[in-house]
Order: C-alpha cells, then sequence, then structure tokens
C-alpha cells in the first residue's frame, strides 16, 4: 500500500453523536501511514444527575467502510482487557448508547487498518474476516503477548497510541511487489473515480482478469472490488452530504454517477440504514451539539 492513497478516501464514521461518550483519534507513526489509517479511543464520561436526553434522538452508527479494526477493550470492573479483531462490515448498524452504570474507567482503543492494510500484518485472506469479529488470538498470534504486557502497563491514550505505533512497525509478511501494486493502482483508480468505475474496466485497466481482481480484493480487502466500489460511492455522496453541497437528489445522483435519484436511495440505504435526508438531519444535530 501507499500512504498517497490516503487522501483519497476518508470514509466518514458517525462518532461522537452521545455526549455521554467521547471518540479521538491520532494519526500512526510515519513507518505506518500506507497501512494504518488511524488509532481511535471511545469510551464514557460519567455525568452527574439525570442522563443527557438530547442525545437519543440520533444513534451512533457504524458505517462499511472498507477498512478493518483491531479492538482492545478495557473492563474497569475486572480490571482486564480484551482483545479482537473485526473485519469488513457489509451492512450498518448502530451501537448502544452509553449506560449510567458503565465505569467511567472502561474504553475501546481501536486500531483501523486502512483498506488492504490489515492484510500485510497477518498474511491471512480477509474475506474470512468479513462481518465478523473475532479472538486476537485466532487470527494475530504475533509477539501478542508483549503488546498485552505493555497495553496492561498504560493509562492514557497517547500511551496506548506510543504502544502501539511501537508493536506494529517490525511487523510484516511477505507480499509479492506485483500483489502490492496491483492493489495499489487498483484502489487508487477506484478513489480517483469516486467509486464509479465497473470492474470489467478495471480489470482492463489493470490488465488482470476479473476472476483474478476479485481473488485479489478477497484476499486484501475482504470484499469484491464491486462491493468496495460501492462502499467508496457511498462515503462520497455522505461526504457531499456533510459538506452542504446540495441536499436535492437528482442533483446528488447525477454527480456521482447514479442512473436516477431511485438507485441512489437504494444504494445509501444499503451502507446507511435510512436516506440520504435522514443523514443530512443527523448530520445537523450532530454539529448543533458540536457547538453547544
Amino acid at each position: 500500500m501507499d500512504p498517497s492513497l490516503h487522501p483519497l478516501f476518508r470514509p466518514i464514521q458517525m462518532n461522537g453523536t452521545d455526549r455521554n461518550t467521547y471518540y479521538f483519534e491520532r494519526i500512526p507513526s510515519v513507518s505506518l501511514m500506507a497501512h494504518v489509517a488511524c488509532y481511535w479511543e471511545s469510551g464514557f464520561i460519567p455525568h452527574e444527575g439525570e442522563r443527557d436526553q438530547e442525545t437519543i434522538s440520533v444513534p451512533a452508527r457504524v458505517l462499511p467502510d472498507g477498512c478493518t479494526d483491531m479492538l482492545i477493550t478495557y473492563d474497569a470492573v475486572r480490571s482486564v482487557h480484551s482483545y479482537a479483531y473485526c473485519g469488513n462490515y457489509s451492512h450498518p448498524f448502530s451501537v448502544p448508547e452509553a449506560s449510567d452504570v458503565s465505569p467511567s474507567a472502561d474504553y475501546t482503543f481501536g486500531v483501523r487498518f486502512f483498506p488492504g492494510g490489515a492484510y500485510v500484518f497477518h498474511g491471512l485472506p480477509l474475506e474470512g474476516f468479513t462481518d465478523m469479529r473475532i479472538p486476537l488470538e485466532e487470527c494475530w498470534p504475533v509477539r501478542l503477548n508483549e503488546l498485552q504486557e505493555r497495553m496492561a502497563g498504560t493509562r492514557t491514550f497517547e500511551e496506548r497510541v506510543r504502544v502501539m505505533n511501537a508493536y506494529l512497525s517490525p511487523l510484516s509478511v511477505q507480499t509479492s511487489t506485483y500483489e502490492n501494486d496491483l492493489m495499489k493502482n487498483a484502489l487508487h483508480r477506484i478513489f480517483i473515480d469516486g467509486g464509479r468505475m465497473s470492474v470489467s474496466e478495471l480489470a482492463m485497466r489493470e490488465v488482470v482478469s476479473e476472476r483474478q481482481l476479485h481473488r485479489k480484493f478477497a484476499e486484501w480487502v475482504g470484499i469484491s472490488p464491486k462491493r468496495f466500489s460501492e462502499v467508496v460511492r457511498f462515503h462520497r455522496v455522505l461526504g457531499s452530504i456533510h459538506q452542504g453541497h446540495t441536499l436535492d437528489g437528482a442533483a446528488l445522483a447525477l454527480n456521482h454517477g447514479f442512473f436516477d435519484q431511485a438507485h441512489l436511495i437504494r444504494q445509501f440505504r444499503k451502507f446507511y440504514g435510512e436516506t440520504p435526508l435522514t443523514a443530512a438531519k443527523e448530520h445537523r444535530q450532530k454539529v448543533v451539539r458540536f457547538v453547544q
């Protein structure tokens, strides 16, 4: 992979919709930027008195984005960390709201791997992890004990970022230059075209068969090139909505290469769970709460 791809694809997650939780992000060290999109952390913020009822109407959505995540969850009651790996999610889902009884020290620290990024660390076909969350030791046995020991001693998000940078930097599996270049070029074409290019044209431009392209995407990304292109186009539409470019469905459909407004809405629902109009409303509510 190549860090120059990152500015071309910045997927959007609906984090920060609940005042009862916090959410941080940090970029990785320079040596990891080709593979890791960011480190992130989410946790519970205790509030005295009654729960903030304003946040109930805006769900925290997890949206398909072509990325995979390593998750480290801390349970303050038992003083233990649990480790998991999440593959690509093919459908959106909502995260339950924070509970008033959750310990304030609970948190989840995550490593979000850029599409194709995780493969260079564990070398396992990502299609086997799609829509799955599995214990990390079942797919990531390399120096896991060392990571667990170091992470147990951390107290802050910044400390966890430093530990993960040090852990991931020396790790990699052998991948062929040809495969790496093929995936880098294919992702670049998809990003530049906003996910509108057909699989047949993409394969033709990369001088490979469609079957070979499907096989490499299954290994490196975990979903088909068509599905990944749909995800990229969805995030382009969501980005346009958040930037306030237009709420006109016909214009959105035209700008992003959909057949018509009905086609746009069907595809958008597939990855957001609601219509573009609902997405715009939820974004406005999020912005208002941030300003307040």
